[in-house]
């Protein structure tokens, strides 16, 4: 799986510099997400250790509340932005696999299987840089700043702390993806089958009405829908299992926090804004696994199309 989705990553290395610029914008938005946190939690404590503190967490506050909601604007802009990009040179690269592996014309492919492929595969790959790559990059950043923000009493605290973050941000996803991975798949070749099914029905609707064949094209067509929605059900499943993992992650941190820090009532709520803030950074990572699982099987597909050998010799 790693070695497809490389490949995918390799042919969008024109746009290195758009993506690199939009996951920087990524990781400071988050930052900036984190530290209002932080912020927040400190006031209450702050008010109690001195007017410089008192006056210093509004301040703080006004920045970086406007700072994230920039950042958040620009992310999204940037980010999006050099997708697209990547995507339009994926599909140059998949009209001249086409052209090159289609000497005998591309009459002899399915044009609904190639449609599944041109439409439904590529759109799944942009889920790999936007649902995958950039909460991954914030949540390897953000792991050593949880463990060196909670270890100013010891190292107990980050310690369990680090280990519920690690488990929701890398275990789950990682294998929420292996498992994902034959979901995608099934998914992919149910929504190519539907696809040819109605396509096959419009085509030759002619012939179909001819010989009154329209009840039997429906069934087929319903068929594959069944299909595809038994294969949309279980990718669900397994992302509503992997949400929970990671819910039940950042709840037994916060329980951890309150269990060993309550001896400190001067720090114990900048520690849970923390903590809450970074696993909230991280939450949907387990369903970023479904999703890398997905764009997984969608490049395998697509590199099969452009790079197979030519469907007639």
């Amino acid at each position: 799986m790693i070695a497809v989705l490389w490949r995918v990553l390799v042919l969008w290395r024109r746009q290195t510099g758009w993506l690199l610029l939009g996951g920087a914008i990524s990781i400071a938005a988050l930052a900036a997400g984190v530290a209002l946190m932080a912020v927040s939690g400190s006031m209450a404590p702050g008010l109690l250790a001195g007017a410089a503190s008192a006056l210093a967490a509004p301040l703080l506050l006004r920045l970086l509340g406007p700072a994230r909601v920039v950042l958040r604007y620009l992310e999204r802009y940037v980010s999006h932005d050099a997708l697209f990009r990547a995507l339009a040179d994926l599909r140059v690269w998949f009209f001249r696999g086409l052209a090159k592996g289609g000497g005998g014309g591309l009459g002899f492919r399915h044009a609904g299987e190639l449609l599944a492929r041109l439409v439904n595969d590529v759109e799944t790959l942009d889920g790999l840089y936007l649902r995958v790559l950039l909460p991954l990059a914030g949540a390897v950043l953000l792991l050593p700043v949880l463990i060196l923000g909670m270890a100013a009493d010891g190292w107990l605290l980050p310690l369990h702390v680090g280990v519920l973050f690690a488990i929701a941000a890398f275990v789950l996803p990682a294998r929420v993806a292996v498992i994902a991975a034959g979901g995608g798949e099934r998914l992919a070749q149910a929504a190519a089958g539907l696809r040819i099914a109605c396509l096959d029905a419009l085509q030759g609707l002619r012939e179909v009405r001819v010989f009154s064949a329209e009840g039997r094209m429906l069934a087929a067509v319903q068929a594959r829908e069944g299909v595809l929605l038994a294969a949309q059900h279980e990718l669900a499943v397994r992302a509503a299992w992997a949400g929970a993992g990671a819910f039940l992650c950042a709840q037994a941190a916060i329980l951890v926090v309150l269990a060993v820090a309550a001896r400190h009532p001067a720090t114990i709520t900048v520690l849970l804004f923390l903590a809450v803030a970074a696993f909230e950074a991280v939450g949907g990572l387990p369903r970023a696994g479904v999703a890398a699982g997905q764009a997984a099987a969608a490049a395998r597909r697509v590199l099969e199309a452009a790079e197979g050998p030519p469907p007639v010799p």
